[in-house]
């Protein structure tokens, strides 16, 4: 199978695909036609420069641990419009509080949100969780065993970062003064988000 084909199917499968696409899952589905899989980053990286090149208001783009079509963030407002009802995220500041804390100290139980917050948390990681922001990643080693909390391929998404790594850093807060109590609290980067008012 010729490259020029591979990169055909690529963008076809991207293209139907509701979710970021992993690499693996683009491995697995064309490696028994292209067993050359190793080469499929590098033709996306070239999918991705041909669709950069067009001057269109989408693209491919690596989100989410995986890669998707996309519009681009400058025709935000004019999408928001067409699908307002469908696309607005709307969450309260203790929300967006709550869901900075979990992203840059996951994972973090719900007491220890509590004690950073000084207020009871539970209804607003509830919020969270119902609309898959966070999720549950396991349990602390340590009395009762509380539930710990980290943040969703949706929250990926949603802020159009590839990776965790990609969070900005805190300007001017050490790693050691955001450990204690009295720390700042790490606001989220609300650039780029083409699918919700946040």
């Amino acid at each position: 199978m010729e490259t020029s084909e591979v990169k055909q199917i690529l963008e076809a499968l991207l293209f139907v695909s509701e979710r970021p696409v992993s690499l693996k899952e683009l491995k697995d589905i064309v490696k028994e036609d292209y067993p050359e899989t190793d080469n499929l980053e590098n033709i996306l990286n070239e999918l991705k420069a041909e669709y950069d090149n067009l001057n269109k208001p989408y693209e491919i783009k690596f989100v989410a641990d995986g890669w998707t079509f996309a519009t681009k963030a400058n025709f935000s407002p004019w999408i928001k419009r067409l699908l307002k009802e469908k696309t607005v995220l709307k969450l309260s500041p203790s929300a967006l509080e709550t869901l900075a804390m979990v992203a840059y100290k996951q994972p973090i139980t719900r007491a220890e949100i509590d004690e950073i917050r000084g207020v009871e948390s539970s209804g607003v990681i509830d919020t969270l969780l119902e609309r898959k922001l966070i999720k549950i990643v396991g349990r602390k080693e340590a009395l009762g065993r509380p539930l710990l909390y980290g943040t969703t391929q949706e929250f990926l998404k949603h802020f159009g970062l590839a990776h965790l790594s990609e969070l900005p850093l805190i300007e001017g807060v050490s790693e050691e003064a955001r450990q204690t109590e009295n720390a700042p609290e790490p606001e989220l980067p609300f650039e780029g988000n083409t699918d919700a008012d946040v």
